[in-house]
């Protein structure tokens, strides 16, 4: 029965290219071991990390400043695309002289061996090497212009390739708050609704139910309107990162707004065991705003100073006449904010060290959409805070304009 010789002691074939450089990386020489580098191409002359391509440019250049600093470098790994295929190359390197050798192979631990074929062939004393104050002739014009439009071409592919990935970035961005948009619209409705009709049955069953019952229905009339209005600043920040946050604004009396939206905020505070001061100037001009955005803006500020404010606190608010505009202060007596967080605390999801006494969380997005709000309607905000002392926000917002004037 005849059957299979011994195993082989040769060792397995190995295949790579030998590059023969200098100390500035441009190629003198070069061999193919075992049928070479497949789809390597073949350019004397040219630095190193040319042969690559711009993609791993800087990496290579990076293995080659090692190599100089080391005087070796073994199996460094190198993603690189051959004959239009993505793949990895083992880079190890060695010092000699004034010569660089490189050896690139397909497979790690074959650098010694391509390094061995080499120096049996071409002992280190025989290494082409550029004499010691060689001075390398300059490219002729077309090579230039080669090296140029390749490298144009190359930018123009990168260029086309970011823009297409720039614009499915774009829409799936808009997809995206479309269907965020979309969830808080449906989300808002039945929330109003679950706040409504537990108001409704509160009052009907004042007298009537225990106290522990009244207490659960104002918690959960509280805690649909604190969704609520987490659902208005997701929907406001979805219209102002599309740039559809549109007002339609009109003259208002801002005492009366203010003097509503302080009475709607009166029974979550009063929950709170927290007090609601409104103090309103009288002979205010009026001022040109969309009443349900000022209103957002005010709800976010009161139900911030009850969170922050201490049991048995109190919030003070104030109207007044401000030049030719109304002036909104809310003030609260919470522990205060510091003053190295004051000047992040109207970006998007500003979190601050000062936690809300009454345990509530909070997503960072009220104070960002309340400014975005009224400076879309010309007005500043700003606040005014210490440890120790409260915070106190206020609001300007200009007069409204002549009759017949725009919005």
């Amino acid at each position: 029965m005849s059957g299979a010789g011994p195993p082989s002691d040769e060792p397995e074939a190995v295949r790579g290219t030998v590059l023969i450089c200098d100390r500035d990386g441009r190629i003198t020489a070069s061999r193919a071991v075992g049928g070479g580098l497949p789809g390597l191409p073949d350019r004397p002359d040219a630095p190193f990390p040319v042969l690559f391509g711009p993609d791993p440019f800087g990496r290579s250049l990076e293995l080659f400043a090692a190599l100089l600093r080391d005087g070796r470098i073994d199996d460094r790994v190198l993603e690189v695309t051959l004959r239009g295929c993505a793949r990895l190359v083992y880079v190890s390197g060695r010092t000699q002289g004034r010569s660089v050798l490189v050896a690139l192979a397909a497979r790690p631990a074959c650098a010694v061996r391509l390094f061995e074929d080499l120096n049996r062939d071409r002992p280190p004393s025989a290494l082409p090497a550029p004499p010691a104050a060689a001075v390398r002739p300059m490219p002729s014009m077309e090579t230039l212009f080669g090296e140029m439009a390749s490298l144009n071409s190359q930018l123009a592919t990168a260029q086309r390739e970011l823009a297409k990935a720039n614009a499915e970035l774009a829409a799936s961005n808009e997809q995206k708050a479309r269907l965020l948009g979309m969830l808080a619209h449906d989300l808002r409705t039945p929330l109003q609704v679950i706040a409504g009709f537990a108001r409704m049955v509160s009052e009907r069953w004042e007298g009537r139910a225990e106290e522990r019952d009244l207490m659960a229905l104002d918690r959960i009339r509280e805690s649909s309107l604190f969704m609520r209005h987490l659902i208005e600043d997701v929907l406001s920040l979805s219209a102002l990162r599309a740039g559809r946050l549109t007002l339609t604004c009109r003259p208002v009396d801002a005492g009366d707004l203010v003097r509503r939206n302080v009475a709607m905020n009166t029974i979550l505070a009063q929950g709170r065991d927290v007090a609601i001061d409104c103090r309103i100037a009288d002979a205010l001009p009026p001022v040109s705003i969309d009443p349900p955005r000022i209103e957002q803006v005010m709800n976010n500020l009161l139900s911030n100073a009850a969170k922050h404010s201490p049991s048995g606190g109190r919030i003070t608010v104030t109207v007044d006449a401000a030049g030719a505009g109304v002036r909104i202060a809310v003030a609260d007596q919470g522990p205060g904010i510091p003053a190295a967080e004051l000047e992040g605390l109207f970006h998007p999801f500003a979190r601050t060290s000062v936690k809300a006494l009454a345990g509530d969380s909070s997503v960072g997005l009220g104070l960002f959409i309340c400014r975005s709000i009224v400076e879309a309607h010309g007005g500043t905000i700003a606040v005014d805070s210490a440890p120790g002392r409260g915070s106190t926000f206020t609001i300007d917002l200009p007069a409204a304009g002549p009759p017949g004037g725009t919005d």
